[in-house]
């Protein structure tokens, strides 16, 4: 991904954190690698609803979530 891409989201982002940028959607969340540039829709519950990353990024890329949702505010 290019840098001022990645820089881009990170500023739009709700929380980034290891390189994944949460943005809240509703009651769900978009998580993107700020490195790759894959991205992850998940649900409140923690359920991967769609992605392009690998089993071991969106496995990361839950349980940020998961970890974190208490803190993760819509701007």
């Amino acid at each position: 991904m290019p840098d001022d891409r990645a820089i881009e989201i990170a500023e739009n982002a709700d929380l980034v954190l290891n390189g994944y940028a949460v943005t809240r959607d509703g009651d769900n969340f978009r998580v993107v690698n700020l490195r790759s540039g894959k991205a992850a829709y998940i649900m409140n519950d923690g359920t991967l609803s769609e992605t392009n990353m690998d089993n071991v990024e969106s496995d990361i890329a839950i349980r940020i979530v998961l970890d974190n949702r208490r803190y993760i505010t819509a701007a």
